[in-house]
């Protein structure tokens, strides 16, 4: 008898390869949690043989209701989504920053993802997608980093829960290997390439292929033994190394890398520059995952990870070039 894995943030980059992964392993369903089963992307994970099921990350009880009969959750919480929200704006206190808004809806939707599954007396392994505290790995330098904190925080609940004692697990992403080459990586008018970001450009980045090995990494949590914190980065990287290999693997010439200010980056992305300047900073200085000692790496659950290389091979880049 076939066993069901849930699926949140299916039409995301995690869910999804966390989706594909299960559809090809024998003896598992797949259900894909979405607020929206109208949508093309919900659409195209039903055509492929997906129980799609509709559910809002807000609505305890619609969770519980999606839950239902799982052997295995996976849980994602998205902080960029609620940032998107036009409502957040009106949300929020009149005085509040944006970003400490989207940490209280993150936190709290965390939490309702741990009290649902928690529900769920067959449940086998709750997964969920977490990161460092930064707080506490930073020692106190790092007090902003919401997008963080929301997801330990709620991990933190999660590990209290007795309902899911001896269930849960927690996995981290890293990068995503395309980020700056869709926002960062500029041609110049002698047709060499250069990065502009934050930080030395010698430091090594955590990166990986998180559309392709993300799901392989939460499979082997979820057949590990519970307790496990996974950081499933793929390489390595300092922004100089990355464009190194980005150029040689596209045959073009490199510029090289421009380090900017903090303020430079807040001047980019207006109410997100510092979250996304400071997450940089922060890997720099206490590394991606904080400094939990029970962080493991993909390569001890025997995962094979994509190289930064393997992923410039198989990706067209045409639309930038």
């Amino acid at each position: 008898m076939s066993k069901l894995i849930v699926v949140t943030g299916i039409t995301g980059v995690q869910g999804g390869s966390v989706a594909r992964t299960y559809l090809n392993t024998p003896g598992w369903k797949v259900r894909g949690v979405t607020r929206n089963k109208s949508s093309e992307r919900a659409k195209f994970w039903a055509s492929n043989g997906v129980e799609m099921v509709e559910a809002n990350l807000d609505d305890i009880s619609s969770l519980k209701s999606a839950f239902q009969g799982a052997n295995i959750i996976f849980g994602v919480t998205d902080f960029w989504t609620i940032f998107k929200d036009p409502e957040s704006m009106t949300k929020k206190k009149p005085s509040q920053d944006i970003t400490e808004y989207c940490f209280e809806v993150e936190l709290q939707q965390g939490k309702n993802l741990a009290d649902s599954a928690a529900s769920i007396p067959a449940l086998e392994r709750y997964i969920f997608s977490s990161m460092a505290n930064a707080i506490k790995s930073s020692y106190g330098k790092y007090r902003q980093l919401y997008h963080m904190d929301s997801k330990a925080f709620a991990a933190d609940y999660a590990k209290s829960l007795p309902g899911l004692n001896g269930k849960f697990s927690q996995i981290q992403a890293p990068i995503y290997f395309n980020l700056t080459l869709l926002t960062d990586l500029m041609k110049n008018t002698d047709g060499t390439y250069r990065i502009k970001g934050i930080g030395s450009g010698d430091a090594p980045i955590p990166f990986g292929h998180v559309a392709k090995d993300f799901g392989p990494c939460v499979r082997a949590v979820a057949n590990a033994e519970p307790g496990i914190n996974l950081f499933a980065v793929g390489e390595e990287l300092s922004w100089n190394r990355y464009l190194d290999t980005w150029c040689g693997s596209q045959g073009v010439l490199k510029g090289g890398y421009d380090e900017q200010s903090l303020d430079w980056w807040m001047e980019k992305l207006p109410g997100l520059g510092r979250e996304f300047g400071e997450n940089v900073l922060f890997s720099t200085e206490f590394g991606y995952a904080g400094n939990d000692p029970s962080v493991i790496r993909p390569s001890q659950l025997g995962v094979k990870m994509t190289t930064f290389r393997e992923y410039c091979a198989e990706t067209d880049f045409s639309r930038i070039l």
